[in-house]
């Protein structure tokens, strides 16, 4: 394997934990809301409500409830979790964030029009009945990620979550894998057998599974029998955006081509 690429560095550095929980917070607007049931015979049981649900700057989700359950739960007890995951195909596609904490009242006159418009596009409520919903928000004391692009798991320290900022390509991530994973998938091939060091026609398979500012992860088959393999790869310089992403991937693969045609070195 070559380190010396123009545009890639020797080590790749990741996100932390607590921005890859913060991507996963940003890229969704579903989520789970989990009470515990105060209902006799049930008492201390989960109730699950769906939440369609955004962020703070501090990554505290705020929800009009769906549920009068849950709301008449929270009444009794404040403590709640609250479940979220990223769709498939984007930033940390797959990867999931149990929010574990205690629930607070939103006044209505705290959400402005924006926000309405926006909870109705995403419950098909209209804005005026979303007005008259109990608007609550959960403020963590624990966090924990699931990371389906690592496969790893970790309690993420809360004081970092709240402070951490969000991959910023995660807005245009799902664009971005998309145009790479099919308008560019021979190119991609290539490179992948390039920088790994194998023949180009020994490529049995190779996906772009997530990007972002540090880097991207790279999923490969070396050859039909090898097993798949998740290689992360370093930017010398981050791209900002969708466009500078493409234009890092474009010359990768322009310099893919020229090594193998013994261009270069």
């Amino acid at each position: 394997m070559s380190t010396k690429w123009s545009d890639l560095v020797d080590e790749a550095q990741r996100l932390t934990d607590a921005q890859a929980a913060r991507t996963v917070a940003a890229v969704c607007s579903e989520g789970v809301l989990v009470t515990r049931v105060s209902a006799p015979g049930a008492e201390g049981a989960a109730l699950s409500s769906y939440a369609a649900f955004v962020v703070d700057e501090q990554g505290c989700p705020l929800t009009p409830l769906s549920s009068q359950e849950a709301a008449a739960n929270l009444e009794r007890d404040a403590t709640a979790s609250f479940y979220a995951c990223a769709p498939r195909g984007g930033a940390a596609s797959g990867s999931s964030i149990t929010l574990v904490g205690a629930v607070e009242k939103v006044s209505v006159d705290d959400v402005d029009d924006a926000m309405l418009s926006r909870f109705s596009q995403l419950t098909g409520a209209s804005a005026e009945e979303l007005a008259t919903r109990p608007w609550c928000r959960l403020v963590p004391q624990r966090v924990h990620l699931q990371d389906a692009v690592r496969g790893s798991e970790a309690w993420v320290p809360v004081s970092e979550y709240t402070s951490a900022d969000p991959n910023p390509l995660a807005p245009s991530a799902a664009t971005l894998l998309y145009k790479i994973n099919t308008q560019h998938m021979p190119a991609l091939r290539r490179f992948a057998a390039i920088y790994t060091g194998v023949p180009s026609d020994s490529i049995a398979e190779a996906e772009l599974l997530g990007v972002d500012q540090l880097g991207f992860d790279l999923q490969a088959k070396l050859n039909a029998a090898a097993p798949r393999t998740v290689m992360r790869i370093g930017f010398r310089a981050p791209p900002a955006n969708e466009e500078e992403g493409i234009s890092v991937f474009m010359k990768l693969f322009q310099e893919a081509y020229e090594r193998e045609h013994g261009f270069m070195k």
